[in-house]
Formats: C-alpha cells, structure tokens, sequence
C-alpha cells in the first residue's frame, strides 16, 4: 500500500514538471496574444517551437542572395543601375533621374501631374538566364489612369521578341488589384492573371524563372505560375522598375507615384 501511493506521489510530481517546463519555454519565446508560436508537445518536458512563414519568397524556399539594393544612398547608384532618360513620341512621357526620388532609404517613382508626363524608370545592368528577383513595394492612390508602375524582367536584346516577364503590372488608379502578364518568344501572349489586393500598403513581390515555369509570389505565397511548353522565355533578362505613361486622354495625368523599399535578386 505504501509504494503504491509513493508511486502516484512521483507520477503527480513529474506530471506537474512537465507543465511547467512546457509553459516556461512558451514565455521564453515571447508568447502574446495573437502572436505566439506554434508549440507542439512530443513528451514530457520537451517542446518543438514550428516557425512562421515568412512574408519573403526567398525565405520560405531558401534562395541564394547574389546582389541586392536597399537604396540607402542620395540617388539611384549608377552602378547598379541604369536610369531612363529622353522623351518617348509614342506614349508622349518623358523619363529622368530627377524623376527617380531617393530619401529615407526609399525609391519613389514619380509620376508628373503636367502635359510633360515626366516619369521614372530604372534597369539592373547586369542580364541574367533564369532565376530569381523579389521587391519590397508600394502603390499609393489616388493615381492617374494613365500611369502605370510596373515591376519585369526585360530581355537583353531589347527587344520583347525575346518575350517579357511582368510579374507586377498595375493598371487600377484605385490600386486595388495587381495583375501579371507572360510574353514568350517572339512576343506572344503566353498568360494573364489578376489578384485582388491593396497594394496602397507594402508587399513582397516576387519572381521566379526557370526553364520550365514562372512563377509569381506575392508575400512569400505564389499566386502565378505560367508553364505551357514553348511559352517560356529563354533569352538573358533584367530586371527592370518603372512608371510607364501610357497617354489615354488629352488633359494631363495627376501627380502619381510608386515606392520601392528593396531589391534582391537571386540564384
């Protein structure tokens, strides 16, 4: 009779043990309300702390880094990048450094609410086949209709007979909703797709391609993925950030703009 209840003593007391190291490495690792970790017992007096998902592609499926750009300077580095300059007659914008603003580690694109239409783009020197890009941006509005920021790979050649990979094309002066687009070689359509989102507020955006697919992310999370045979682009491409001006009426645009905050690019 006296073991026995010695025994149920032990048990009683490991068992209490065994609370009380799982709720102390709970605090440990800052457990708060709506915001804890996902703990998962797997015997007593262990726990398993599962991580969250990352908001970055590159995170959740272990890209290597290979160069990036936080734009913590004075102005976009000209060694990184080449910005647009001169005046295009067929949209009727014009494109320049002044447009390309640098400040608080921030890239702002901006849009000129005048008949010039005075906008910015920028392109990474350096071409590459296959691989992967992501960048940290926003979209604020109201913005004109005729101002539309885009976020693509464009071919070396210069020409989209190579294809084109818009993996972050908007056209809603609402921005309200994002939209990707696939050219293949010799500029076919090879795919489309929209995603509903406030993209006023910031997000990742993310591409990757290979030989056989392109896939878009959004926030760590694909949302795009194109791979019919022969529709993928196969040319060396870069990445390029701009505010096209596509002139749709006669008076001038209003003042629109677009933020970057990173740019890293992968293998």
């Amino acid at each position: 009779m006296v073991r026995r209840v010695v025994i149920l003593v032990a048990c009683v007391v490991l068992a209490g043990v065994a609370i009380l190291a799982v709720r102390v490495t709970s605090e440990r690792f800052g457990d708060t309300e709506g915001a804890s970790p996902t703990v998962v017992t797997e015997a007593p007096g262990t726990a398993v702390i599962t991580p969250e998902a990352s908001g970055e592609a590159a995170v959740n499926f272990g890209w290597r880094l290979i160069a990036q750009d936080d734009f913590d300077g004075r102005r976009v580095d000209t060694a990184s990048w080449e910005i647009y300059q001169g005046h295009n007659p067929v949209s009727g914008e014009t494109l320049g450094a002044d447009q390309c603003v640098v400040r608080g580690g921030v890239l702002t694109l901006v849009g000129d609410g005048d008949a010039t239409a005075a906008t910015c783009g920028i392109a990474w020197h350096e071409d590459r086949t296959y691989g992967r890009w992501e960048v940290r941006a926003r979209f604020p509005a109201p913005a004109d209709p005729d101002f539309n920021p885009v976020l693509l790979l464009w071919p070396e050649s210069d020409t989209n007979l190579d294809g084109e990979i818009d993996f972050a094309e908007i056209y809603d002066p609402a921005r309200q909703y994002v939209e990707s687009w696939l050219h293949g070689p010799g500029n076919t359509d090879a795919g489309h797709m929209r995603k509903d989102l406030d993209i006023t507020q910031w997000h990742n955006y993310a591409v990757e391609w290979q030989p056989g697919h392109v896939t878009c992310y959004i926030d760590g999370v694909a949302w795009a993925t194109y791979g019919e045979p022969g529709t993928i682009p196969s040319e060396p491409m870069h990445l390029v950030i701009q505010q096209n001006h596509n002139r749709h009426k006669a008076t001038p645009p209003i003042r629109s703009t677009a933020e970057i905050d990173w740019v890293r690019i992968y293998e």
